[in-house]
C-alpha cells in the first residue's frame, strides 16, 4: 500500500473511526446526540472504507452527504435552544435530502462526485456552527468552554467545513471539465488527487481535535484541582 494511496483513500475512513472512538470513550456520560454521532461515525466509516477500494463510489459520497446532514442536523437539533434556530436546521436538512433525491433519483448526474450536495452541506453547518457561537454568546455562564465539549464539537466542524468549502466548489465542477474535454490524463488525475488530499488531511486535523476535545473534557472533570 502506498502512502498516496492511504492519504487519498483511507485517511477518511481513519478520521471517522478516530472520531468514533473517542465518542465511544465518552460514552458512559453520553447524552443522545451524543449517541446519533456516534453512530453516524460508525457508518461514515463503513462507507468510506467500502468507497476506498471501490470501482465508483459516486454514489457512496452522495449516500454520505444525506446521512451526514441528517446526523449533524440532529445534533444541532437538540443543541440550539432557539425555536427559530431550530427551525433552520429542519430546513437545512431538508433542502439537504430534497436536493439528494433530485440529483440521484429524478436527475441523476452520472458518475461525476456532485460538488452542490457538499457545498449546500458546508454552507448549512457553516451557518448552524454559527447559530450555536450566538447561543454561546448571548447566554453566558460561569461553566468554562474548554470544558464545554459542545464548543470543541461545532468548533472542530467550522474549521472543517469552512477550510473544505473552495474544495467542495471546485473539485466537482474540474472533474467534470476534464471529462468533457478528454482531458482526463494521468497529470489531470494527479491534480484532482491531490486537491482531495487536501480535503482528507483538513477532516484529519478535525478529527484529532474532537478527540482532544473529549480527552481534554474528560481528564479535567476527572481533576478538577488542575
Amino acid at each position: 500500500m502506498s502512502f498516496h494511496f492511504f492519504i487519498s483513500n483511507l485517511l477518511e475512513p481513519i478520521s471517522y473511526g478516530l472520531c468514533g472512538l473517542a465518542l465511544l470513550y465518552k460514552q458512559r456520560s453520553i447524552q443522545l446526540k451524543w449517541k446519533i454521532l456516534l453512530v453516524y461515525y460508525v457508518v461514515a466509516v463503513a462507507l468510506q472504507l467500502k468507497a476506498a477500494y471501490a470501482e465508483t463510489n459516486i454514489g457512496l459520497y452522495s449516500l454520505l452527504s444525506s446521512v451526514t446532514s441528517l446526523s449533524l442536523g440532529t445534533y444541532f437539533y437538540y443543541t440550539l435552544f432557539t425555536p427559530w434556530k431550530r427551525r433552520l436546521v429542519i430546513l437545512f436538512c431538508a433542502v439537504q435530502i430534497g436536493y439528494n433525491i433530485i440529483a440521484n433519483v429524478l436527475l441523476p448526474r452520472g458518475q461525476v462526485f456532485d460538488s452542490t450536495a457538499y457545498v449546500i452541506l458546508s454552507c448549512g453547518i457553516v451557518l448552524m456552527a454559527f447559530l450555536y457561537m450566538h447561543q454561546i454568546l448571548t447566554n453566558v455562564t460561569e461553566e468554562s468552554l474548554a470544558l464545554n465539549f459542545d464548543f470543541w464539537f461545532v468548533s472542530s466542524q467550522l474549521f472543517y467545513h469552512l477550510g473544505s468549502f473552495l474544495i467542495f466548489l471546485t473539485y466537482g465542477y474540474l472533474t467534470e471539465k476534464i471529462l468533457t474535454s478528454n482531458l482526463y490524463s494521468y497529470e489531470n488525475r494527479i491534480y484532482l488527487s491531490q486537491l482531495w488530499r487536501v480535503h482528507n488531511v483538513l477532516l484529519f486535523l478535525s478529527s484529532l481535535f474532537i478527540s482532544a476535545g473529549i480527552l481534554w473534557t474528560s481528564f479535567r472533570r476527572r481533576s478538577p484541582s488542575l
